[in-house]
C-alpha cells in the first residue's frame, strides 16, 4: 500500500518555517505540495511546486522539515535555475552548481541557527569566504572538488527531473508570478531589518536590496562611456603636413600644413581566460558590437584582442560573428591593454571586459581612455584611472 503523504505534519512545517523566518511567510506557502513516494528527498521544480517522500515527512521533525523547506524557496526566490541556464549549467556541471548554490542558502540558514537533517554544504568547505554569490563558489569549485549536494530538483539547476513530469495538475507559478513573490519578499527583508536590526541575515537583505534597488542600463552605460572617449578624438581638429595645404598654389614657396581629423578607433580587449564563460562571452561580445556600432565606431575601426595571460590574436573585424576567442588560461589583462597601445593608429578607448580576476597597470594611458566592462567580482578591482561599467543581465 502506497504512504499517504501526511500534510497537516507539512503545514505545521511550513507554519514553523514562516513563525522563524516572518519575512518568507508569502514564499513559504505559495508552493502546492505532491505526495512522491520512493523519491528518498524533499526537492522543488521551477513552477514552484515542492515534491515531498511521505517517509521523510514522517521521519523527520517539524523544523527539519521546516528549515527544508526555508532552503528551497532560497532557490526560487534567488532564481538559481535562471542563473544557471545563464551560465549554460547541464549534466556534466550540475553536481558543482547545485553545490555552489546550496552554499549561497546554507550560509545564511546556519547563522540563524537551524538545524538541517542533513549535514549542509558551506562556503567553508571549499575555502571560501561567507557571504560570496554563488557564481563566485562555482568558479571555485568547478571540477576540483568532490561534493556530493542533495538532490534540490529542477528549481535549484534547471534540469528537469522525471517525478516531475508527473505532477500534471498540481498548481503552478508562473514567471511573471514568481517575480511578483520575489518583490514582495524582498519588501518584507526590508521591512523586517528596518524594524528590528539583525533580524534578517546579510544574505538576504543584500539580495533584497539587489532586487527592489533600481538597476543602471550596462549598454546605456558602455555607450556614454565610449561616446566621451570618442568625442574628445572626434573633435580635434590639428595642423597636418602629411598633406598638403589647398591654398599652398598662393603661398609661392610657404609650405602649408593642411587641416586634420582623426578617426577614432576603439581596441575591445576581450579577456578568455578559464574563468570566463564561452557562452557568456557569445553573449556579451556581440552586444558591445552593437554598442560601437551605436556610437558610430565601424567599418573596420574596432579591432578586438583575444587575451588571458598574453594576447593570442589581434582582429580587425567588421562584425562580430568574425570574432575567434583564443585562450582559456590564467589572466592578466595588462599584456591586452599592452599590446592595444601598440596598435597603429593608436586606439582612442580601450574597452576591456573582463571578470576582473586579473591585476592592472599601476598607471593609466596618456590620450587613451579605458572602460572596463566587468562582468563578475573579481579579486581585483578595477583601478580608478579607468571608467568602470557592470554588464549584468545577459
Amino acid at each position: 500500500m502506497e504512504a499517504q503523504l501526511d500534510r497537516q505534519r507539512v503545514a505545521a512545517a511550513r507554519l514553523w518555517a514562516a513563525l522563524r523566518f516572518p519575512y518568507l511567510a508569502s514564499a513559504l506557502f505559495a508552493s502546492s505540495v505532491v505526495s512522491a513516494p520512493g523519491l528518498g528527498s524533499i526537492t522543488v521544480d521551477r513552477s514552484w511546486r515542492l515534491y515531498m517522500d511521505p517517509s521523510l515527512v514522517d521521519r523527520w521533525t517539524c523544523g527539519e522539515i521546516g528549515s527544508v523547506l526555508v532552503h528551497h524557496v532560497g532557490h526560487l526566490l534567488r532564481d538559481h535555475a535562471g542563473r544557471a541556464q545563464r551560465l549554460g549549467i547541464d549534466s556534466t556541471s550540475e553536481k558543482d552548481w547545485v553545490a555552489a548554490a546550496d552554499a549561497e542558502i546554507n550560509d545564511d540558514l546556519v547563522d540563524s541557527g537551524v538545524d538541517l537533517p542533513v549535514d549542509p554544504i558551506v562556503p567553508s568547505a571549499f575555502d571560501c569566504e561567507p557571504g560570496g554569490f554563488a557564481e563566485d563558489y562555482f568558479r571555485t569549485i568547478r571540477g576540483s572538488k568532490e561534493l556530493c549536494p542533495g538532490e534540490c530538483g529542477s528549481g535549484a539547476h534547471a534540469q528537469p527531473r522525471h517525478w516531475e513530469m508527473d505532477a500534471d495538475g498540481a498548481p503552478q507559478i508562473t514567471p511573471g508570478s514568481a517575480q511578483l513573490l520575489r518583490c514582495e519578499v524582498a519588501s518584507a527583508i526590508r521591512a523586517s531589518a528596518g524594524k528590528l536590526p539583525g533580524s534578517v541575515p546579510l544574505g538576504w537583505q543584500r539580495w533584497a536590496d539587489d532586487l527592489l534597488e533600481p538597476k543602471v542600463d550596462w549598454r546605456k552605460a558602455l555607450a556614454a562611456a565610449v561616446r566621451s572617449g570618442v568625442a574628445n578624438v572626434a573633435g580635434c581638429v590639428d595642423y597636418s603636413y602629411m598633406r598638403p595645404s589647398r591654398r599652398a598654389s598662393v603661398a609661392g614657396n610657404v609650405i602649408l600644413p593642411a587641416l586634420r581629423k582623426p578617426l577614432p578607433t576603439v581596441a575591445v580587449v576581450v579577456d578568455t581566460s578559464a574563468s570566463m564563460s564561452e557562452r557568456l562571452l557569445g553573449e556579451v561580445v556581440p552586444e558591445v558590437e552593437g554598442i560601437l556600432r551605436g556610437v558610430g565606431i565601424g567599418h573596420g575601426r574596432v579591432h578586438f584582442l583575444a587575451c588571458d595571460t598574453e594576447v593570442h590574436e589581434v582582429q580587425r573585424v567588421t562584425s562580430a560573428r568574425q570574432v575567434q576567442l583564443f585562450g582559456e588560461g590564467g589572466t592578466d589583462m595588462r599584456a591586452g591593454i599592452d599590446s592595444a597601445l601598440d596598435l597603429r593608429p593608436r586606439p582612442s578607448v580601450i574597452v576591456v571586459l573582463t571578470d576582473g580576476y586579473t591585476p592592472w597597470p599601476a598607471d593609466g594611458p596618456k590620450g587613451t581612455r579605458v572602460v572596463v566592462g566587468l562582468v563578475g567580482s573579481g579579486d581585483w578591482p578595477p583601478p580608478s584611472w579607468a571608467k568602470l561599467v557592470s554588464i549584468g543581465d545577459v
